[in-house]
């Protein structure tokens, strides 16, 4: 479904992170909020579901599976499966079998590419691979691409090819850092070059600490899918953001006659 060509959106809203209620049903064992966000989600554009049950007192490895495969049944679209918990990824891989799959995530450290990378070569899914380690995340494109090698040469030995690794160079807000943009984006435009794996990006975090963020997220989204982005972890449901995104890919010449875009403003329009 990653194949370089339309801009892929994946739906970030299933996470309790900041959401007490969310986080509460899922302690409960209970999946009403969870499925109406992945159906609102759906509705929005969404092309893939992104779950992640990470909250104090909810047991991942039970419930992880079970959400994957009901938010995958409720809306037909493939899931990136979000956990830290390396016994919750295996369990939910074994419950949803589907090459369209993507973990989420790896980073540079030794031990999450030993814990997780396994479980991917052997579902044969896909991965993200975020360009940090427990030093934080570089400075610099080259150091970024630097991890993003590490990443990638590990998984082709375990027989995961580039075009299933999918390279996270992440950002921080540009609120506390000016030029975290623009580092961000060098940094897609060289790992593609160089490494010719897909590009990911969690573009929310670029607007922290600003008003009117999605106009910011949306902003930055247009800049990311110029310099090379494949798929994008955002919320759908904001205002106008799908259509931004619609909009970028026929401007770039990724969406022939702009029949995507048409597509989803004749289905939204009103």
């Amino acid at each position: 479904m990653i194949s370089g060509d339309l801009t892929v959106i994946i739906g970030e809203r299933i996470n309790p992170t900041g959401r007490s209620k969310l986080a509460e049903e899922l302690r409960e064992g209970r999946f009403d909020r969870a499925l109406a966000d992945a159906a609102a989600q759906a509705e929005a554009g969404a092309d893939y579901i992104d779950v992640n049950v990470g909250a104090p007192g909810v047991d991942e490895v039970e419930l992880l599976p079970r959400l994957v495969v009901a938010v995958a049944e409720k809306t037909g679209l493939p899931v990136c499966v979000d956990s830290a918990d390396p016994a919750a990824l295996a369990a939910a891989l074994d419950a949803y079998r589907t090459p369209e799959a993507i973990v989420n995530s790896i980073t540079a450290d030794e031990e999450s590419m030993d814990a997780v990378l396994p479980l991917v070569a052997g579902a044969g899914c896909k991965v993200i691979a975020m360009t940090k380690d427990r030093e934080g995340i570089p400075d610099t494109p080259e150091e970024r691409l630097a991890k993003a090698r590490k990443m990638v040469e590990r998984a082709a030995s375990l027989g995961i090819p580039p075009e299933r690794v999918l390279v996270d160079c992440l950002t921080i807000p540009a609120a506390t850092d000016s030029e975290a943009a623009g580092v961000t984006l060098a940094s897609i435009s060289l790992i593609r070059r160089e490494l010719g794996c897909r590009m990911v990006l969690g573009a929310s975090n670029i607007s922290f600490g600003m008003p009117e963020r999605p106009f910011i997220n949306a902003a930055f989204l247009s800049l990311a899918i110029g310099a090379g982005l494949d798929a994008a972890i955002v919320n759908p449901l904001e205002p106008g953001l799908v259509l931004t995104v619609r909009a970028a890919d026929f401007l770039l010449g990724k969406d022939r006659m702009g029949r995507a875009y048409l597509k989803h403003y004749r289905a939204h329009k009103g």
